[in-house]
Parts: C-alpha cells; sequence; structure tokens
C-alpha cells in the first residue's frame, strides 16, 4: 500500500519535459463594416419613399384608375358587397396627393430590399 501512495505522488508533480501552458497574447482583431447599416437603410427607405411619393405616384394612380374602369362593377345590393367596401382610414391621408399608409408600407418595403442587396454585396467584396 506504500507503494501505490508514492507512484501517485509522484505522477501527480509535473515534469521537466512537459513545458507549462501559458496563453498566447495576440493582437486585437478589430472588426469593422465596409458600411454603416443603419445609414445604407435609412437612406434607400428614404429614397424610396421620394421616389414612389414624387416619381411613381402619379402613374400608380393612373393604372389604379384605369383597372377600376375595367374591372368588374357592383351595385353594392348584397350584404357581402357592403362588407367588401375599402376601409376610410387607409384612403384619407393628410397628403395632398393621397400618399397612404399602403404605398408607406410598399415603397418602404423596397427600400429595405434594396438596403439588403447593397449590404450583401458589400460584404462580399470587403
Amino acid at each position: 500500500m506504500a507503494t501505490v501512495a508514492r507512484a501517485t505522488r509522484v505522477a501527480a508533480r509535473p515534469t521537466a519535459s512537459r513545458p507549462a501552458l501559458v496563453p498566447r497574447r495576440r493582437a486585437p482583431v478589430a472588426v469593422r463594416a465596409a458600411l454603416d447599416t443603419q445609414v445604407v437603410v435609412s437612406a434607400t427607405t428614404i429614397a424610396a419613399l421620394a421616389v414612389g411619393r414624387f416619381a411613381f405616384l402619379g402613374q400608380q394612380r393612373g393604372r389604379v384608375a384605369q383597372a377600376d374602369a375595367i374591372g368588374p362593377k357592383s351595385g353594392g345590393a348584397t350584404y357581402f358587397e357592403r362588407l367588401s367596401q375599402d376601409a376610410s382610414f387607409i384612403k384619407t391621408t393628410g397628403d395632398p396627393e393621397g400618399f397612404g399608409i399602403i404605398d408607406v408600407f410598399a415603397w418602404g418595403a423596397l427600400g429595405h430590399a434594396v438596403a439588403f442587396t447593397i449590404l450583401a454585396v458589400s460584404s462580399f467584396t470587403s
């Protein structure tokens, strides 16, 4: 029994052939994005909203009016036809041209999609 205790004490001591593990100091790595994400998303969303409001709103309204002129007509006499009327708060806005909440959602989503594309392409090149 005395020999077993002596053997475990010897094995527990560090040997001279095995150096102690010391962590190496590495230079800190600075991660930088090629483009600032918030700036890109904000700029493309503002640009898309501006293009939608000032450039394409007249064309969009013209196409909607043309589709309404061609589309089916109803007298609004049945119960289900009265339920299918548009909600009034969606079409009423303070904008003189009538740029509504649906237009804001649509053009804002397009701006976010463009921003995602710009950021994805810039991540490949950096």
